[in-house]
């Protein structure tokens, strides 16, 4: 979980991480009542127009298993 919150989201990239892009995705999600698919087609979306080799999670499933261990509610 450290390593997440550390590695970039992309190479070079300085203001995002792999854990804070999953947070806010999901604090998006939970304040504007976004199904599962809505979350994956928002992720879809993004990893689309974001660098090649950027560490978005693919879906909700993969990043709500990323956020498991911190033991929040989202």
């Amino acid at each position: 979980m450290l390593k997440d919150s550390d590695e970039p989201l992309w190479d070079g990239c300085t203001n995002h991480s792999k854990l804070s892009a999953i947070a806010q995705v999901f604090t998006i999600k939970s304040d504007h009542g976004l199904s599962e698919a809505g979350y994956d087609k928002i992720i879809e979306w993004a990893r689309s127009i974001l660098l090649e080799g950027n560490m978005l999670k693919e879906n909700f499933y993969i990043a709500k298993s990323t956020m498991k261990p911190l033991d929040l509610e989202y």
